[in-house]
């Protein structure tokens, strides 16, 4: 009988000192793991149910936070969720999107599922021309911002032109007239390319 009695107790010392650490992503999902190294730019950490196993890697651009074991937080992403970074996209595009052909125009940017329509309007709103619907959960590839002498700058993303029932591999180009505001919207789209895929 007092074989269990103390057996008892360091059971429950064992489970009390047995530590975890959650990892949410930007995609939304999250798990438990051993953190075991936090570098520049990703962390190392071992499945939690084979501590035994290998170490695994994973990029910090795509996790969201890193909650440790002693309930410490490192709040690794700017957005907390996608409606979040699609609405911080949309709001900079209004403000500072200008049409690359017609100056006068403006932008104004509309999110269909997973993705986006950039369209044209005029000084007071109204549609002047429907631009194309883009694939952002898909993006080949996100150029360096391009800037110009009069402070205009482009963000460059090869992404895939969805047309009804097909997609076709091009380059949305979207005209700003603030590279400080381009720099953010071309990391915002960024995050949102990673939280959009589901099988990271």
């Amino acid at each position: 009988m007092k074989t269990k009695m103390y057996t008892l107790p360091l059971l429950l010392m064992g489970i009390a000192c047995f530590s975890q650490d959650k990892i949410a992503k930007k995609n939304g999902t999250s798990f438990e793991a051993k953190i075991i190294e936090v570098g520049a730019s990703n962390i190392t950490y071992k499945e939690l149910d084979y501590l035994e196993g290998p170490t695994h890697s994973l990029n910090k651009s795509e996790i969201y936070k890193i909650t440790y074991a002693n309930g410490k937080e490192d709040l690794l992403g700017k957005y907390h969720n996608v409606e979040e970074v699609k609405t911080f996209i949309a709001d900079k595009i209004k403000e500072f999107g200008a049409d690359r052909d017609n100056g006068s125009l403006r932008l104004a940017a509309e999110f269909e599922g997973n993705n986006i329509r950039i369209n044209s309007v005029d000084k007071n709103g109204k549609l002047y021309y429907e631009g194309d619907l883009w694939n952002l959960s898909n993006v080949v590839e996100f150029h360096k911002v391009s800037k110009r002498k009069n402070g205009d700058a482009f963000l460059n993303i090869v992404t895939y032109k969805v047309k009804r029932s097909s997609e076709k591999l091009d380059k949305l180009v979207i005209r700003l007239i603030n590279y400080g505001v381009a720099e953010e919207l071309s990391e915002a789209f960024k995050d949102l390319n990673i939280m959009l895929k589901k099988d990271l």
